[in-house]
């Protein structure tokens, strides 16, 4: 683990090691943002980042959106599940347009014209109009998929787990920084003398106005890989080594011979180009994808369903105001600050001891253990304390089996990794709506919903045995 943490810090000055196979980064330095790898790497986390920013921007806001637009728990439930059922549509087809065009272009455009219904939610005026706007802000989740196919494209087989844990956690946190920052937007604005029913309209014109920013900067000033542009990947800096050989004859002559290198080392290289129907089908083909889709939708989709419920839970269990409401619940998003980047790094390092068995093995302790507090949480809702320790701790497990799903993801088929990465991280966003719908079905008994999902964790947490990643399994049985 020491030496995970090792590689993630280092002088900004110096490069970073390469595979000379694939150009890709060998080691990660946070603190480090020269082109292309880091560049790269600390858009693809603030695009997502953003990006959840705004697609999360109503759910701090739902006390005051409920009454303004009077709707009841379910109606507004409605919209939640609208705004992650969209997403898993965008999902699907951005994975291979990402293998087409590469991920700068992909990230670039849905942050931007993910902004456009950002900005215009403020101008719905019933349930309808809600709906509307919040289907089509889905498309900001659907920046995930650039998000873990850009790091996957910059950094080698030994650190692309915590690559993209990190890159996926820090994204993750955008819900926890519009929990803390809309309440304290709109209370601005309504300290400025507009009306509630003003204020949080006023209130998403500020992520709009974000996603613009970055989605043009990641357009002007990022890398789509080691190579530069997305047409040039795959043309491999070939390694010239001049040897000098001494005839023994004459020594005062030296023969010159030049003999080229073979990059031998493989890993998640980056493969040939392939059609987008002809990934899809390969990826669908493979049974690990549709295990991986199952596990991310009990991880990546319970972090969603939670989102969209946690601070209207706490703002009336609890009967807190609005704005502490937000401050708690941001809780669970600004854990990513470390959480998933630790199942990656736990992925990592399990892997060098064990080899692909290690990341199988993390990722069946992690999301058992998340289901077992997601279970928990029911019985600690009797104290605001209670509720606070165990939400702490499941939103821990649950976001480190995100990153823990994606340290598995580029060793099932590199060939296809964009394809992949859409098919699961959608698997995510099928498990938000299942999740947001029992949260709907239990609107008047929300620590039940927590138990229910937290029993549909701990049982799919036992499918890790059926995966098979590399010709491994996490245990054979031969037959005596």
């Amino acid at each position: 683990m020491s030496k995970a943490l090792g590689k993630l810090f280092g002088n900004p000055r110096n490069p970073l090691p390469t595979n000379p196979a694939t150009q890709k980064a060998e080691r990660l330095n946070l603190i480090k943002f020269s082109r292309p790898h880091m560049r790269s790497f600390h858009f693809a986390w603030l695009g997502f980042l953003t990006a959840f920013t705004g697609w999360f921007a109503v759910a701090p806001l739902a006390p005051t959106i409920k009454k303004d637009l009077k709707l009841n728990p379910f109606q507004f439930n409605d919209s939640n599940i609208i705004s992650v059922s969209s997403t898993i549509a965008f999902r699907i087809l951005v994975g291979p347009l990402c293998d087409a065009i590469g991920p700068r272009k992909v990230m670039a455009t849905l942050l931007l014209v993910g902004s456009i219904p950002v900005g215009l939610t403020g101008l719905a005026n019933d349930r309808e109009g809600l709906m509307i706007a919040r289907f089509f802000v889905g498309i900001l989740g659907a920046t995930f998929v650039p998000c873990q196919f850009w790091t996957m494209q910059m950094f080698d087989s030994n650190v692309v787990g915590s690559a993209n844990a990190i890159a996926g956690g820090w994204g993750n946190m955008g819900a926890g920084i519009t929990y803390l920052l809309m309440p304290v937007i709109m209370q601005w604005f309504v300290d400025g003398g507009r009306s509630t029913h003003d204020a949080w309209r006023l209130t998403l014109v500020v992520p709009a106005c974000l996603l613009i920013v970055v989605g043009i900067a990641c357009l002007l000033f990022t890398d789509d890989c080691p190579e530069g542009k997305w047409k040039n990947r795959g043309k491999l800096v070939e390694e010239e080594k001049i040897v000098e050989v001494h005839d023994a004859g004459d020594v005062d002559k030296e023969k010159k011979a030049t003999t080229i290198e073979p990059a031998n080392k493989q890993s998640t290289a980056t493969a040939p180009p392939t059609s987008k129907l002809r990934a899809f089908y390969i990826a669908l083909s493979n049974p690990n994808v549709w295990v991986l889709m199952v596990m991310y939708s009990c991880t990546f989709g319970v972090e969603l369903a939670v989102d969209n419920v946690l601070a209207d839970f706490l703002f009336n269990h609890f009967h807190l105001t609005q704005k502490t409401a937000g401050l708690i619940g941001s809780l669970f998003g600004l854990m990513n600050l470390f959480s998933r980047a630790t199942g990656g790094f736990l992925s990592d390092f399990a892997s060098s001891r064990l080899g692909i068995r290690g990341r199988l093995l993390v990722q069946l302790l992690i999301m058992f253990f998340g289901g077992l507090f997601l279970f928990l949480f029911k019985f600690a809702v009797t104290t605001l304390t209670g509720a606070i320790i165990v939400l702490v701790i499941f939103s821990y497990f649950v976001q480190a089996g995100c990153g823990s799903s994606f340290g598995i993801v580029p060793f099932v088929n590199p060939a296809v990794s964009g394809a992949i990465s859409g098919l699961v991280g959608a698997g995510g966003n099928i498990g938000g709506l299942i999740f947001t719908i029992i949260f709907k079905k239990y609107s008047e008994d929300t620590p039940t919903a927590f138990m229910v999902i937290g029993c549909v964790v701990m049982t799919v947490a036992f499918t890790a045995f059926t995966l098979k990643v590399d010709g491994m399994r996490l245990a054979s049985f031969r037959k005596s």
